[in-house]
Order: C-alpha cells, then structure tokens, then sequence
C-alpha cells in the first residue's frame, strides 16, 4: 500500500510542472493580446 501511494505522489508532480508551464504560456498569449488591442487602439487615433 504504501509503496503505491509513494508512486501517486511521485505523479502528481510532473503536472503541476506542467500545469505551470501551461499558465506561464497563455499568460504570455494574454499579454500580447492586450498588447495588439492597445496598439490597434492607439493606431486609430
């Protein structure tokens, strides 16, 4: 029992290495997008 509860823990770390990774990218897209709307914004006037 014990022996397959050290292997669940040992899985739940590579997704939350993941799941950063994941939050670093579309908060990287986000920023960018914000981006262009602000430029497409300013080009107008």
């Amino acid at each position: 029992m014990t022996g397959k509860f050290t292997k669940n823990k040992k899985q739940t770390k590579p997704p939350e290495r993941s799941n950063r990774a994941a939050q670093i990218l579309f908060s990287i897209f986000a920023i960018i997008l914000i981006l262009s709307m602000v430029l497409s914004l300013v080009s107008n006037f």
